[in-house]
């Protein structure tokens, strides 16, 4: 990894790392995301446990996914966690030492010391995808660490920009905590395009979201959270396959 990474990741509390992931693993991922997907379809019991509807999301909260009928979406997921239950091959494919290495680099610590928390398959299907109010990753009640020792990595499995709903950051924002999301000047926002198989990185402190997806093409995202071993909890919610493990350990699930 080059010194000016890390450099942009503090400077601007976000990174796009390009072509990250190769072909053949974005083929397999897919494949497994559309098996999860299927379970959550067809009411499989761990895949509604561990899902949010879409259709629920959007009756819910309905300023986040304006003009859509939630109640004719009640079986589509928006959400999937604890993937490694519903399939073992994510073991391997979130086992990718390209992954676990950028964490050990931007969190400034050997890539022993980092930890898998959890992952999640975030979805805007084409045309009905909701939006993601702005907000900091350390805010999070699911799990979050006492300090800011933690990142996540953004995944998208197709193409992700402004039109279909891509993650937009407000660079520089996890450097000004006071800053107000909902105050937001347009101009401060940033749309990173990232390509399937780039890699975006997120500080716990900056402020990000995104906008409906009214477009024709998918946004699937595979959301993953590293740590470093020993931190404290403020929030830990009952743990997933591979929660707490290093790379290794991860690797002998």
């Amino acid at each position: 990894m080059n010194p000016a990474n890390t450099a942009c990741y503090s400077t601007h509390g976000f990174q796009v790392f390009r072509r990250v992931l190769s072909p053949s693993w974005l083929q397999c991922t897919r494949d497994a995301v559309a098996s999860i997907i299927r379970q959550y379809r067809t009411n499989a019991p761990l895949a509604q446990r561990n899902g949010v509807s879409l259709g629920e999301f959007s009756l819910a909260k309905p300023e986040r996914n304006p003009g859509i009928d939630g109640s004719k979406l009640i079986h589509e997921p928006y959400i999937i966690g604890d993937m490694l239950t519903l399939d073992r091959r994510f073991v391997s494919l979130l086992s990718e030492y390209p992954l676990w290495s950028i964490a050990a680099n931007l969190l400034e610590t050997q890539a022993g010391n980092i930890i898998f928390h959890y992952a999640n398959l975030t979805r805007k299907p084409a045309g009905i995808g909701p939006a993601i109010s702005w907000h900091r990753d350390n805010e999070n009640t699911y799990f979050c660490p006492e300090g800011d020792d933690f990142l996540r990595l953004l995944i998208p499995l197709q193409d992700m920009s402004q039109e279909n709903g891509g993650t937009a950051v407000v660079p520089g924002s996890h450097l000004n905590h006071s800053m107000d999301k909902h105050t937001l000047d347009k101009d401060a926002i940033a749309h990173p395009d990232v390509e399937a198989g780039d890699v975006l990185a997120i500080h716990p402190c900056l402020l990000h979201g995104g906008s409906p997806n009214r477009s024709d093409r998918e946004r699937d995202v595979i959301i993953v959270q590293f740590g470093i071993a020993g931190a404290r909890f403020r929030f830990q919610e009952e743990l997933e396959t591979g929660a707490l493990h290093t790379r290794a350990t991860f690797i002998a699930l």
